[in-house]
């Protein structure tokens, strides 16, 4: 699975589900590269998308079981990668980091 996927399937499992333009909008992507991604995972059978219950115009990006389970299964490796990019950042380094790249990015 490639980053951007696995990151695209993370934020829908860890929520309710967001709009393609919030995922735009939190991954500082383009809306247009976010559709390709969603179209792959819901090929896949990972993410549904469904209507929003706030404006039916709307639809959100869901996980599903599979994606979940998809999600549990590549957690070590994406763990593996993290390890391997932080390698030379301790414990407290590692989360200043995190804390940091949170404050730049778009909530």
């Amino acid at each position: 699975m490639r980053s951007r996927h696995y990151t695209v399937l993370a934020i829908a499992a860890a929520s309710s589900g967001h709009s393609q333009r919030d995922l735009s909008n939190l991954l500082g992507l383009d809306p247009s590269a976010i559709v390709p991604i969603v179209d792959d995972l819901e090929h896949s059978g990972l993410v549904r998308r469904e209507a929003s219950m706030d404006d039916r115009r709307t639809r959100l990006v869901v996980a599903t079981e599979a994606g979940r389970e998809r999600l549990t299964a590549t957690e070590p490796v994406a763990r593996s990668v993290d390890d391997r990019l932080l390698v030379g950042l301790n414990d407290r380094e590692r989360e200043t980091l995190r804390q940091l790249l949170e404050r730049i990015l778009p909530d």
